[in-house]
């Protein structure tokens, strides 16, 4: 039996990773998710099912692990360009057979993060927002650096969560784990990113051009 991999899309959780930017391979001791936004490896005992998942050729269509592991989101799509039935046939000739019983399926327990933890991520994001609108008189129309101070907060929030066990105990619920939202965290990191290079450049052309 030999590995098959494939390339595709992905939604992990409640983000989506479009065609080119997953691949998914399978063995018979494995079966691996990988993906711009993490990776995700299950042995034949933490899978209960591979279902077909979706309707739409190209646009939604895929298949769904149902998986035992409760470190991992809930939702974890594969998508596919071809029939998904095929692609599960595949992965049955590679050798990966599911052995999971279907009582040990992870159902969607809620949001993991605290909501204290929500809601003080918002009050100093929103703050940060705020320093940009202290500039001096005349300098109302201008964007002023202090705007990509919450870009910044955003990008090094998903980072530190991602590496700190303390920071994951106080910002997650009981019983949630960090590989559920990694995800999400790194999405919002790629986003801030992108959105502080686009305005630091912005802003620096903009001095550029300030009469001296």
């Amino acid at each position: 039996m030999e590995e098959i991999s494939v390339i595709g899309g992905a939604r992990i959780g409640i983000v989506n990773a479009t065609w080119p930017f997953a691949k998914l391979s399978a063995s018979p001791g494995r079966l691996r998710l990988a993906s711009v936004l993490d990776s995700y490896d299950f042995e034949p005992q933490d899978v209960v099912a591979l279902e077909r998942y979706g309707s739409i050729p190209i646009f939604y269509n895929g298949i769904r692990v149902v998986h035992a592991r409760p470190d991992y989101p809930t939702k974890i799509i594969f998508w596919c360009f071809g029939s998904p039935d095929e692609l599960i046939n595949r992965i049955r000739e590679a050798g990966f057979l599911p052995t999971a019983p279907s009582s040990s399926e992870i159902r969607w327990r809620g949001i993991p993060f605290r909501w204290a933890s929500i809601f003080i991520f918002i009050l100093v994001w929103n703050g940060l927002f705020l320093l940009n609108g202290a500039r001096p008189h005349g300098a109302e129309n201008q964007p002023g650096m202090f705007i990509l101070a919450p870009l910044l907060f955003a990008f090094l929030t998903g980072w530190a969560i991602k590496r700190s066990p303390t920071l994951q105990t106080m910002v997650l619920n009981d019983g949630r784990y960090v590989n559920e939202v990694k995800g999400f965290l790194t999405s919002i990191q790629v986003i801030s990113a992108l959105l502080f290079v686009v305005f630091a450049i912005l802003l620096f052309a903009g001095v550029l051009r300030t009469p001296i």
